[in-house]
């Protein structure tokens, strides 16, 4: 395997710094939530968050813009998946980095985070057809959250696709369109946004690199997170 390209920014001297990696466009068979592939997926070249944005990252973004950093459950914050963020939190955070570094900053959309979750595997997971608790963050075994970069990372050098936590896509949550499609982007309009990736709370069947959740963008738990995208 090729050693990822990795792209990092920073908003000053103290903030650790965002890392992005480069994905070279590429094909995936889409499964819907019964495994019965509906179609064949073209993703452009877009880079993806490392790891997903932590609470060392966050609390410049929240002091920027007046906002209260989430509680950590008496976790931990430090390099640790930021929680209890909503889809607009997220969609925020995006655009001040963005404003503050000059790139494009966004969430996923749900073929990215797939494509990028699979990295070229057609397992059920990144990691092969079953998970253990050394690979993954699930099924409460560790009963919480684990800082970023714990778990081995997937062929594209993304850490914690599987578990820790949920991670906010873009797309409005909706049927998968049947047959071959490039860039697909969701519904129009809708009532819930995507979450992909599972979490330390769920067992091991939410977690397959084509699994599916969703909530109201409004919506703040303890088991969510994001990963920036960007290009």
């Amino acid at each position: 395997m090729n050693s990822p390209k990795i792209l990092k920014y920073r908003v000053h001297d103290d903030f650790p710094a965002q890392e992005m990696v480069r994905l070279a466009a590429g094909r995936f068979l889409r499964l819907d939530d019964g495994g019965k592939i509906v179609g064949e997926v073209e993703v452009s070249d877009f880079t993806l968050g490392r790891y997903t944005v932590t609470y060392e990252q966050y609390k410049y973004f929240a002091k920027a813009t007046g906002r209260r950093v989430p509680g950590s459950c008496g976790w931990g914050k430090g390099c640790r998946p930021i929680i209890k963020v909503s889809w607009f939190d997220s969609i925020a955070y995006a655009q001040w980095l963005s404003d503050l570094t000059g790139e494009t900053f966004r969430l996923p959309t749900e073929a990215e985070w797939e494509y990028a979750c699979r990295a070229g595997t057609t397992t059920d997971y990144y990691l092969g057809e079953t998970i253990s608790e050394e690979q993954v963050n699930f099924n409460r075994i560790i009963n919480k959250t684990q800082p970023v970069g714990s778990y081995p990372a997937n062929p594209f050098g993304l850490y914690e696709m599987h578990g820790n936590v949920w991670e906010w896509c873009s797309d409005w949550y909706g049927n998968y369109p049947v047959g071959n499609v490039k860039d697909p982007k969701g519904p129009e309009q809708g009532k819930y946004r995507v979450l992909r990736g599972g979490s330390w709370f769920v067992k091991a069947g939410y977690m397959r690199s084509y699994s599916r959740a969703c909530d109201e963008p409004s919506a703040r738990d303890h088991s969510r997170g994001f990963r920036l995208a960007g290009g």
